[in-house]
This record gives structure tokens, C-alpha cells and sequence, in this order.
């Protein structure tokens, strides 16, 4: 069961696709990312890449973000995006995208969209965290003061420097690890 930490939205239970072979952001995982976060999260524009069921965009909603973009290449979570959005009465305040992610992260570049989060949770181990993170670092995508968290595997190693995208925080969380990016001009 998937349900909403905290925020207008907060009890609010999401709809998970059991027949697919994706893994949801952990409540504790969000719960402890937004706490990171904090109030910042407050008007600002949100992505989540990879989005599966779009638990980490709808919970930024419910937190106090203006709007979400939530991209994904599987039908079948873009329907349970737009189920789930529907259900916490936010799908004003977003965008749903059926694409693979540099595709869309590439469109979003063509839109001139400025984020303040993009939040990366590709599958472990196939190196789609490292390379979503050298993608962002050649599009104009994101503001200075922007961040970047990706939850990735803890043993995946990412480097801590990706083009304009530094490294400076990490928190393990199990088997799970937040990496936070920070937009910094050399």
C-alpha cells in the first residue's frame, strides 16, 4: 500500500499496478526526502522522472508544489498516474508524460521549462541514474538554485560530478541511497 505522507493529500491511499516489475519509492524514503526538503518545496516546479505509480510528484503536490511533471515510458503507469491524480484532485497541477525519459527530458528542454526538483528513481543497476544525470547537465532545464536527488541502489556508484551537477549530500536509507545534485557553475 502506497499512501500519502503528509500535505493536503496526507492518508490519501495511491493505487499501485501489482503486475508490473517496478519498485516504488518507500514511504520512509519519501517521508525523509521531503523533511530534506522542507518547506522549500512550496510553489515550486517538480519532475518526477520515472515515475512508476507518481507517488514522489503527488506527494510534492500535496506538500505545496504549483506543479508536478511526471514522465514515464509504460502505459500502464501513466494510467495509474492519472487514476491517482485524479483520486487527490491535483491533475490541474500536473502534467503527464508517456515517453522514455531522455525523450522527455529533451521535450521538457524544447517546452523551456525551468525545475526546481527532479526527482530520479530509475530501475537499479542499468546505469539510467548516471546517464539521466549527464542528460540534465547539457539541457537548459533547470534553475541555479535547483536540486537533483536521485534514489538509486547503494552499491550503484554515480559520480559526484556531472557536468554543471554536484554531488553534496547522501543519505542511506536500507538498501536504498538519496543522492542530492546541486546546480554549481564552474
Amino acid at each position: 500500500m502506497i499512501k500519502i505522507v503528509a500535505g493536503k493529500n496526507k492518508g490519501n491511499k495511491l493505487k499501485f499496478p501489482r503486475d508490473l516489475s517496478i519498485r516504488p519509492t518507500s514511504q520512509k524514503v519519501r517521508e525523509a526526502l521531503f523533511d530534506i526538503i522542507g518547506r522549500d518545496i512550496e510553489g515550486t516546479y517538480f519532475l518526477d522522472l520515472f515515475a512508476g505509480t507518481g507517488a514522489v510528484g503527488i506527494e510534492a503536490l500535496s506538500r505545496g508544489a504549483k506543479k508536478a511533471i511526471f514522465i514515464d515510458k509504460f502505459s500502464k503507469c501513466i494510467e495509474i498516474i492519472e487514476e491517482n491524480l485524479e483520486k487527490t484532485k491535483n491533475s490541474q497541477n500536473a502534467e503527464v508524460c508517456k515517453s522514455d525519459f531522455l525523450l522527455g527530458l529533451r521535450l521538457l528542454s524544447k517546452r523551456e521549462y525551468l525545475l526546481d526538483y527532479i526527482f530520479i528513481d530509475p530501475p537499479y543497476n542499468q546505469r539510467l541514474a548516471e546517464v539521466s544525470l549527464i542528460e540534465i547537465s547539457k539541457l537548459s532545464i533547470l534553475k541555479k538554485s535547483s536540486l537533483v536527488i536521485v534514489e538509486h541502489y547503494k552499491k550503484e556508484k554515480i559520480e559526484d560530478s556531472i557536468g554543471y551537477l554536484k554531488l553534496f549530500k547522501q543519505k542511506v536509507y536500507g538498501e536504498h541511497l538519496l543522492s542530492f545534485y546541486k546546480y554549481e557553475e564552474t
